[in-house]
């Protein structure tokens, strides 16, 4: 119920810059089919890449786009991602059944209905004692013959079916029957796109991943199947067997937190060096996450997906976007005009999470 609570008529925008109605929330009420919440109660299995909203819907909603730092691509409808195989709890289904309300192991919302499968006791049992697979090469697609399946991306797992001297051989979910049963198929994969997980925690792991990351567009929530801020961190930690919540406040809580605030910015930098660890430790500005990947020439250097910096000009506030993942100095854009040096990542950082 909580978007419908967030987000008011009238408050909030959409993809033609014109305020969405009271009827559209009323129309959307209606699908939700509230009062069936929690009566199907199943578990299931997605079969596709999706994503999750707030909404039963693919209509954005923005808030003012005459806002700086908002309207596109900040679709407040957009709650996440999905990869396939992840492991769902099926509440109910919208009132039309174009959409189910799932909750993953990250967060919840509705998912198009096409995306998901029931799982029984027999399909559990056979995918929940195998070890798993984890991909760690990024946008491949699966397919088997010429059949295409879904797309995948580092994050995502499966289980291992078996070792194979050059493949992997994973199952994956390959669609579903006509009880709406998830099926299996065996897919062999090349043993430089899947691998065995956790894999080890290492500098040159850590640098393959981020590499395949580099320059990825900015995407909010998962919106196009692109990253943000702490969609980044989470598949990035993921195939060393480190588990992140979704967002980057709680992602910022999620191991050692040393605080930052009330430092210079050459005690912050001092601090980072000091106390954190190359590729394991988090750096956290109010609604930004940035992994410390050591330092260049002196300076402390992060690797994040950013959308941009903010600018005033004559009193007004802007943005300079950046709009994909990069490897920066963390004052980045220091030398651009019209940037608001509260702005700066440096003087806005407040602290920093050792995950290990």
């Amino acid at each position: 119920m909580w978007p419908f609570n967030a987000y008011l008529p009238g408050k909030v925008y959409g993809e033609n810059e014109r305020p969405r109605e009271k009827r559209w929330f009323d129309e959307i009420y209606s699908k939700a089919h509230i009062e069936a919440f929690k009566d199907i109660n199943a578990p299931g299995i997605t079969i596709a890449e999706g994503s999750l909203r707030a909404f039963p819907t693919h209509d954005p909603i923005f808030l003012s786009p005459e806002l700086s730092g908002e309207g596109y691509p900040f679709d407040y409808g957009q709650v996440s991602r999905v990869n396939p195989g992840e492991p769902i709890r099926i509440s109910h289904f919208s009132r039309d059944n174009s959409f189910a309300y799932v909750e993953t192991s990250f967060a919840a919302g509705w998912i198009d209905s096409r995306k998901i499968a029931y799982v029984n006791e027999g399909f559990i049992d056979r995918y929940m004692p195998l070890p798993l697979a984890v991909i760690v090469k990024d946008d491949k697609t699966v397919s088997k013959g010429n059949l295409f399946i879904f797309n995948v991306k580092i994050g995502s797992l499966f289980p291992l079916n078996e070792e194979l001297l050059y493949d992997l051989e994973l199952l994956v979910p390959t669609g579903k029957d006509e009880a709406g049963l998830a099926t299996l198929e065996a897919i062999r994969l090349p043993r430089d796109f899947a691998k065995r997980w956790p894999i080890e925690f290492s500098q040159w792991n850590a640098a393959s991943l981020i590499d395949e990351m580099m320059g990825e567009t900015y995407g909010w929530g998962g919106m196009y199947g692109k990253r943000d801020c702490s969609a980044t961190m989470r598949d990035f930690f993921l195939p060393f067997g480190i588990w992140l919540p979704r967002n980057s406040s709680a992602q910022a809580k999620s191991g050692t937190f040393i605080s930052l605030e009330g430092l210079t910015p050459l005690q912050k930098e001092k601090a980072i060096k000091e106390g954190g660890t190359p590729f394991a430790s988090i750096l956290y500005k109010p609604g930004h996450v940035m992994l410390y990947a050591g330092s260049y020439r002196g300076r402390v250097v992060v690797f994040h997906n950013l959308w941009g910096l903010r600018t005033k000009n004559k009193g007004v506030e802007g943005r300079y976007v950046i709009g994909r993942s990069v490897l920066s100095t963390l004052d980045v854009g220091k030398d651009l005009p019209d940037i608001d040096p509260d702005g700066l990542l440096i003087n806005a950082i407040t602290g920093m999470t050792n995950l290990l």
